[in-house]
């Protein structure tokens, strides 16, 4: 079950109170996808992950809570364009604010995480074209740097994939494949690398690359 409730909240950087929609609980019962977007309840309530300060444009988690970098942002250049944008979806818009926020912290991987929460959104719309678009930025948040954490990677060769960006994702494949991983790790790269072969850019479950299962064979 899903619930909600409505709070007035202090924004941290302008001091302001506005009412604010709280998610309160949900559930996730299901195989993530490769993503790792969840399922069940707890996929639809996306549009509540971010608060949203309407008098200063703030983004957070929690509008409460802040430190001194979410002061200096909120005077950047780069925040007045990203809470500007024009996006179709304000939730979208919301994440993407989050992910200018994040690379101004110098957190890539956050900013990673944020973009794709966008292109989840884009998703949801079936805005196919703009998901792409929205995978390949939050891509390139990660270009040129060493990635150590298998999680991220496994995430990374997702959004590629899920990007039809074929090459990069199958080079990635190949240096995974080369490090000899072990259960479950090399299943969901050996999946990826068939469904990368077979210009597959679908979406999938964990459940399902672990099974062995595409779209394709049933």
């Amino acid at each position: 079950m899903t619930s909600y409730d409505t709070k007035r909240l202090r924004c941290y950087c302008c001091g302001k109170t506005s009412e604010q929609t709280i998610l309160m609980s949900t559930n996730s019962f299901g195989s993530p996808d490769l993503d790792q977007r969840s399922a069940g309840m707890e996929r639809s309530t996306i549009d509540t992950w971010l608060q949203e300060c309407p008098f200063c444009g703030y983004v957070a988690f929690d509008l409460e809570k802040g430190d001194e970098r979410a002061m200096t942002f909120v005077e950047t250049a780069e925040f007045r364009a990203a809470s500007t944008d024009p996006s179709p979806d304000p939730v979208e818009r919301r994440f993407l604010a989050r992910a200018a926020f994040d690379v101004h912290c110098g957190d890539r991987r956050a900013a990673f995480l944020s973009t794709l929460s966008a292109a989840w959104v884009a998703d949801d719309r079936k805005a196919l074209s703009e998901a792409t678009a929205l995978r390949l930025k939050a891509a390139a948040h990660l270009a040129g740097h060493r990635i150590r954490s298998m999680d991220t990677r496994l995430l990374l060769l997702d959004v590629l994939r899920r990007a039809s960006s074929w090459e990069a994702a199958d080079a990635l494949t190949t240096e995974l494949i080369a490090e000899e991983l072990e259960h479950p790790f090399a299943e969901i790269v050996s999946f990826h690398r068939e469904r990368i072969e077979a210009k597959d850019n679908g979406r999938y479950t964990i459940a399902e690359a672990l099974a062995g299962k595409s779209k394709a064979a049933g």
